[in-house]
């Protein structure tokens, strides 16, 4: 992953103060369009925020009762970086869930900060006391194991039209969850941080009673 001015633990203590919203701005901004992934991924409580490189992986649907790809699934659990968010996209598949509370215990203990899986999740109540934030389309009892199967980790991954490198910036909070280009991470973290700081005195001016087309004209869209 390309090495920039601040380091992995600064920058998510930085995203984390932002909203997906001003930084969804600033990426439109870029003309970075596809940058918003479905809005069906959503966090497991509100108050939770991912912030991070990501650790992408990707699976597909097997029709193969005998099919087991826990050895895969390991190999990629203990690949995990620290800092990182892990991505799981699978591939549309609504058959099982795809995360789970091993899989949670194993990628903090890797020093994963959070994960976003487009799929399905469960062992819920478990993931919840572990204080890691997990993102997720739905929830499902199934096992994976015999229904889908992993099948590579830290390559290009698709979840609808937004496509995820590995060590692209991954940002969730209660509105959703961005993904941010690795190489412009932190220049999108400092426009971001002052376009919190222009809304913040949109707010107090407002508050003040000034009209919203005054407020609009002095510090433009909102």
């Amino acid at each position: 992953m390309k090495k920039g001015k601040i380091a992995l633990p600064e920058l998510g203590r930085r995203y984390r103060r932002l909203y997906t919203g001003v930084v969804a701005d600033i990426l439109d901004s870029k003309g970075v369009r596809a940058h918003s992934l479905p809005p069906a991924i959503r966090p497991m409580k509100d108050h939770m925020k991912v912030a991070g490189p990501a650790f992408t992986c990707l699976g597909v649907q097997t029709g193969d009762i005998k099919s087991d790809d826990t050895p895969m699934l390991i190999k990629m659990l203990e690949a995990i970086t620290p800092h990182c968010v892990v991505v799981l996209s699978a591939s549309g598949d609504r058959s099982s869930s795809h995360w789970g509370e091993i899989m949670t215990l194993s990628a903090k203990q890797k020093g994963s900060t959070g994960a976003v899986v487009d799929g399905g999740l469960r062992d819920a109540p478990f993931i919840l006391k572990l204080n890691f934030p997990v993102f997720t389309d739905f929830y499902m009892p199934a096992s994976s194991i015999s229904r889908w199967e992993l099948k590579e980790f830290q390559g290009v991954t698709k979840v609808r039209e937004v496509s995820i490198y590995p060590g692209d910036y991954v940002f969730g909070d209660m509105d959703g969850v961005v993904v941010i280009p690795q190489g412009l991470t932190e220049e999108v973290l400092v426009k971001s941080e002052k376009a919190v700081q222009r809304e913040l005195k949109m707010r107090q001016a407002l508050r003040k009673g000034i009209p919203l087309h005054e407020v609009n004209k002095k510090f433009g869209s909102f």
